[in-house]
């Protein structure tokens, strides 16, 4: 299961949510630990994918991307925790 969170940009205070882990699908999006760029996984067939990025980081579950209004890569300080997560498949 994945989690939604909402998310508050450190640095421009842009509010939003973003989608983290892999759904009961195998379907999910992980995010690369160095730049922030997103990469879309289907585990449901397995681990035939390459875990790097052209960056040289890594595409992590625990990565949590790059803001989509400033573009500043974001931490696990960055999730409101005034706004509880929601589960999702």
């Amino acid at each position: 299961m994945g989690v939604i969170y909402s998310i508050r940009c450190r640095r421009c205070g842009n509010a939003f949510n973003r989608k983290y882990g892999v759904g009961y699908n195998g379907q999910g999006t992980l995010y690369c630990d160095h730049c922030g760029k997103a990469h879309g996984v289907d585990f449901s067939c397995g681990w035939g994918w390459e875990p790097s990025c052209e960056c040289g980081g890594t595409f992590d579950a625990d990565a949590m991307g790059c803001c989509p209004q400033c573009g500043s890569l974001l931490s696990k300080e960055d999730i409101d925790e005034d706004k509880p997560a929601v589960q999702w498949e």
